[in-house]
């Protein structure tokens, strides 16, 4: 019984902490090339566009975050792989 109790005030304390510091815990990755039918909320079908997408889900602390972003493979004109842990405190 202690250790469930441990184990609930550590996960309490993890989804407390991402909440009020504004990062966010990848959890859930998906990339999208160019002709892929893929239709995100707020952003459309991804496979519409000429270049491939990136889409991220996050943790909040309390919900799931998505967020889109451009794929290069090389990281110079987007993202290679979705950021671990995203800070959108600044």
């Amino acid at each position: 019984m202690k250790a469930v109790l441990v184990g609930l005030a550590v996960a309490v304390l993890f989804c407390a902490t991402l909440l009020f510091s504004g990062s966010r815990i990848l959890v859930y990755e998906v990339k999208v090339n160019p002709g892929d039918a893929y239709g995100v909320d707020g952003y459309g079908d991804l496979g519409k566009s000429s270049q491939g997408s990136l889409v991220c889900r996050y943790f909040t602390g309390r919900s799931i975050l998505t967020r889109v972003f451009w794929h290069s493979p090389n990281d110079s004109f987007g993202k290679d792989q979705c950021p671990f842990i995203l800070d959108e405190s600044t």
